[in-house]
């Protein structure tokens, strides 16, 4: 699991795993016909034991808050590193999209619907017996709350150092706002996730000059790049996508890593484009709405699996070190998001310093770690939710803990 979550799914040999644990060339096949089913073992194994040793959320007797029954599950559940690197590396398989069946990526596909089925347990037995689509708002709010853990991974935005306990009470709460919308919204909204209708592919320019042919190529990049991750790309991979022959790749770059770095770069400029706007006025009297204006376009941007977002994600998401420099320039770009969003709400609660500041710095990583969550779900998910409906929730939720804490902060 170690090797994959550095190197990649494609970028994992079984040389380089029997190298790391010291075993003959002939000893891995002993057990495993090869790395496919290695793999898809290994997450088995990690997902199985940590489930032993996790308490159930539904042998807890229910309290009078809900919210306070969500804090004290989330801060005894593991996210991030540690107990959950194997979640990492089932992410960056999850969030490819192979031509061909990968054992490991689809059995981690089956860990994730299981954890979002017993989170959706859970919040079905908080929600009112008579309320409409029970079960398909409790099946959302399993999407946000595995969505909120696996944002964790990302760890784009935020302040260097953080007060887990309170960040963890803001989210429960803003969670518990969400459920809150939704019992309200069962009664005129569907809630049930959808198929998006595929876009209309564009239509690649021909190779007859070089910019065309350049352009060609750091299509066929991002699409193998989308397919095998970045570190599963080859020039003829790159070429065959492009539709040209594996020599031109040296008309417009100077080698693989080249291509890269320009994929990249579009990625980081892609996604800034697409953040110009964040919080550009001053929070008024519809900061909700500004809000949600903000949160829409990376929504739709990854709803199809095209654009910055989904690039983004498999970039910050791998530990290969020849994509380091790209990942820091998509990491500052995303903390310069972070900073702006926090002086917004700084502005929006009346103190740019002081327990206030601290409190829009909260609200942000919160607003962040649900977005980011539900970019990574909109991504991996065949069916999803309707990115207008997320992003009220998503603001609705934030305006109110907001408004909510900032007496108390």
């Amino acid at each position: 699991m170690r090797l994959v979550a550095v190197h990649g799914y494609s970028g994992t040999s079984l040389s380089m795993v029997r190298r790391a644990c010291n075993l003959s060339a002939s000893s891995i096949y002993w057990h495993y016909s090869g790395k496919e089913e290695l793999v898809a073992a290994a997450l088995e194994h990690a997902y199985r034991s940590q489930a032993q040793r996790l308490p159930n959320w539904l042998d807890t007797p229910p309290s009078s808050s809900r919210a306070n029954d969500l804090y004290s599950h989330l801060m005894h559940s593991p996210n991030g590193e540690g107990e959950m690197g194997y979640w990492r590396v089932g992410l960056q398989l999850a969030l490819t999209k192979p031509e061909e069946p990968v054992p490991a990526r689809d059995r981690f596909l089956q860990i994730r619907g299981e954890a979002i089925e017993w989170t959706a347990d859970w919040w079905e037995r908080t929600l009112p017996e008579n309320m409409p689509q029970r079960r398909a708002a409790a099946r959302l709010m399993g999407n946000f709350t595995v969505a909120e853990r696996e944002s964790s991974f990302l760890k784009l935005r935020g302040p260097r150092t953080t007060d887990t306990a309170r960040l963890t009470r803001i989210i429960a709460a803003a969670l518990d706002a969400v459920a809150e919308q939704l019992v309200v919204l069962a009664e005129v909204h569907d809630l049930a996730p959808s198929t998006p209708t595929p876009p209309q592919m564009a239509v690649l320019a021909s190779a007859d000059d070089a910019e065309s042919g350049r352009e060609a190529l750091l299509r066929g990049a991002q699409e193998a790049i989308e397919q095998w991750g970045y570190d599963g790309v080859s020039i003829s991979k790159v070429c065959e996508r492009a539709g040209l022959p594996a020599s031109s790749l040296y008309w417009s770059f100077k080698d693989k890593d080249e291509l890269l770095s320009a994929v990249i770069s579009n990625t980081c400029a892609g996604w800034k484009q697409l953040r110009e706007k964040d919080f550009g006025l001053p929070p008024g009297e519809h900061w909700a709405e500004q809000m949600r204006t903000f949160i829409l376009p990376s929504l739709r941007d990854a709803e199809h699996g095209q654009g910055a977002v989904p690039m983004s994600l498999l970039l910050l998401l791998q530990r290969a070190e020849h994509i380091q420099t790209g990942r820091s320039e998509l990491e500052e770009v995303l903390q310069e998001t972070f900073e702006a969003t926090v002086d917004w709400f700084s502005a929006l609660l009346g103190s740019v310093a002081g327990p206030q500041r601290r409190h829009a710095q909260d609200v942000a990583v919160c607003l962040f770690r649900m977005l980011d969550g539900m970019l990574i779900g909109r991504r991996v998910d065949e069916q999803f939710y309707d990115p207008q409906l997320l992003a009220t929730l998503i603001s609705n939720a934030i305006v109110q803990i907001a408004q909510r804490d900032a007496q108390a902060a």
